[in-house]
């Protein structure tokens, strides 16, 4: 049998760096040979250093036999997750309302619906799907089949309990899904993805492999507490090192208080963790968000001159211009199929 390989060998008999190794594997991964378990974790094949070359010469512009062409022209979605500390600080609406901001300014949007046991962007949303990602675990449906047309023209992919099954799924059924989520960052320009609460496995997997992370929170120290907590939980992982990362102050009583939460968060993230976290914004208190919930409209459609429909807008306007084209080359979901492959 012939010895495995470590990344850092491949990097050596390909001449390319191991970033740019992680990048091929993670977009092209039908391309090479299945990694296998050495001593110290998952090793390549040595037949993995052709296929690198292959794939390498083809993102260069150089047709190589075999592969597809006009796969390295791909662009996908900027993929943002929207997440917090703790619950009740209004995470799930903030994210459904930015993605139809988003929307009109022009961006195609499709929120996936990843909170665990509390599923409810429908709700928010005034659907009633009568199908969610479940069916795509079981084969019965592809993930574009069960996107449903949302408020202001967004897609949205209702979660319900496969997201939940995808942690302990065979790698056939990830393989599935991941692939289908995939297919949507290639039609959409951004895709939010509304996490859970929290610091479980599935919402740090989906921290790890999102492009960008907004935590919402509020100005109370629970809720800075928690939010601090979370990062500081995913400091040590590698994925998640150098990852844009924004606050958002949700129902804030005043100017004042939202930018001193702001200013107080991103300096004690700064001092113990040595991170860099932007404010994206803040929203203030406004009761229109209560008439909208009960009505099951957004509040950004609801009311759209309201006060937390502008200062979402703002948030919106204020991501946009941090936009960064180097990302649209990279598959979120298929870095996420990576990390679960390797987890088992």
């Amino acid at each position: 049998m012939p010895e495995l390989l470590s990344i850092d060998e491949i990097s050596r008999e390909t001449g390319l760096e191991e970033s740019l190794l992680r990048f091929y594997e993670s977009e092209f991964p039908e391309e090479f040979p299945q990694k296998q378990w050495r001593g110290d974790g998952l090793a390549f094949d040595p037949k993995a250093v052709d296929s690198f070359k292959k794939v390498h010469a083809l993102y260069s512009g150089q047709r190589q036999d075999g592969l597809a062409s006009g796969r390295a022209a791909g662009r996908f979605a900027r993929v943002i997750a929207v997440t917090s500390g703790k619950g009740g600080v209004g995470k799930t609406n903030i994210a459904l309302n930015l993605a139809i901001e988003f929307q009109r300014f022009g961006k195609m949007c499709v929120l996936l619906d990843a909170d665990l046991g509390m599923a409810n962007v429908h709700l928010l949303a005034g659907l009633n799907p009568g199908h969610d990602i479940g069916e795509v675990l079981t084969g019965n449906r592809s993930v574009s089949e069960i996107v449903q047309d949302g408020p202001e023209g967004i897609g949205i992919i209702p979660g319900g309990g496969g997201i939940l099954a995808l942690a302990d799924s065979t790698k056939q059924d990830r393989l599935r899904i991941l692939r289908g989520l995939e297919s949507i960052e290639r039609k959409a320009d951004i895709i939010l993805v509304d996490t859970g609460a929290g610091m479980g496995a599935s919402v740090r997997d989906f921290l790890k492999s999102a492009d960008e992370v907004i935590l919402v929170l509020t100005s109370e120290i629970t809720s800075l507490a928690d939010g601090y907590g979370l990062l500081k939980a995913m400091a040590q992982d590698r994925e998640f090192a150098g990852k844009p990362l924004y606050t958002v102050i949700n129902m804030a009583n005043g100017l004042r208080q939202a930018a001193e939460a702001a200013n107080r968060f991103s300096g004690c993230v700064k001092q113990f963790l040595n991170r860099e976290v932007k404010s994206a914004g803040y929203i203030l208190r406004d009761s229109t968000v209560s008439a909208a919930t009960m009505r099951r409209i957004p509040y950004s459609v609801f009311k759209p001159q309201s006060r937390v429909s502008i200062n979402t807008r703002n948030i919106a306007a204020r991501l946009l211009k941090e936009e960064m084209p180097e990302i649209k080359l990279s598959s979120a979901f298929g870095r996420y199929l990576n990390m679960l492959m390797e987890q088992h």
